[in-house]
């Protein structure tokens, strides 16, 4: 996504009333039932920790007092992305780059220590990936435990283990958009993507917004 498109995305929803909230204010929400509170809330989420959060991304946020979390894949901070076909010359955030954006009211997630597709590896490296990820978490200045899967790969012995590692909730690709149906450990985003011009992206916003917006979810998979 360009940096003008962002821009213009977090510009119309400040505009227009909405609230950028945290992941522990919507789950928080969901343990309390208390849904209403949710009308006209917003919570963004950036995998991965690429260092051009800091330069692109976090000054917009900024400039609209917007929060967010960042999942960092945390043995690789400082290093450049080594999990993809392509754009394997990304560089990642700096320890220091993710001190400055928590210092800055970002708020910091687990996207594993390694980005490893957790649904193939075995018990003691799964629970090492959790653990280890978490563990670096809480040095970075971290209190709010939450997890990003890996590739939006994910069964029912990740959830497991992700819930013993002490995470208190995780988020997946795509899922069911209304909050009374979640599971706080699969809960539900929707994909942005280079392509989304600014009326796609409006009508995410337009009622009924659960339907709208589990349509556009699976739309979105295909880009993923």
């Amino acid at each position: 996504m360009s940096v003008a498109a962002f821009r213009e995305q977090i510009s119309w929803l400040s505009g227009h009333g909405f609230d950028f909230v945290s992941l522990s204010f919507l789950l928080q929400s969901i343990q309390t039932r208390d849904y209403r509170i949710l009308t006209k809330k917003v919570v963004m989420t950036f995998d991965d920790g690429y260092q051009d959060f800091v330069a692109n991304a976090l000054p917009i946020l900024l400039d609209h007092r917007a929060t967010a979390t960042v999942f960092l894949v945390t043995d690789m901070l400082g290093k450049r992305v080594s999990w993809r076909e392509y754009g394997t010359d990304v560089q990642l955030m700096s320890e220091d780059e993710v001190r400055y954006i928590k210092a800055k009211g970002i708020s910091l997630g687990s996207h594993t220590s390694t980005h490893a597709n957790l649904t193939i590896l075995d018990n003691e490296d799964l629970h090492r990936q959790l653990s280890d990820s978490r563990y670096r978490l809480t040095l970075l200045g971290e209190s709010f435990y939450a997890f990003s899967y890996p590739w939006g790969q994910w069964s029912s012995q990740v959830v497991n283990a992700v819930k013993a590692s002490g995470y208190k909730c995780a988020v997946i690709v795509g899922g069911d958009m209304r909050p009374d149906k979640t599971d706080i450990y699969c809960l539900p985003r929707i994909t942005m993507t280079g392509n989304m011009d600014l009326k796609a992206f409006r009508s995410l916003f337009a009622r009924p917004v659960v339907k709208r917006a589990r349509k556009v979810s699976r739309i979105l998979k295909k880009y993923i």
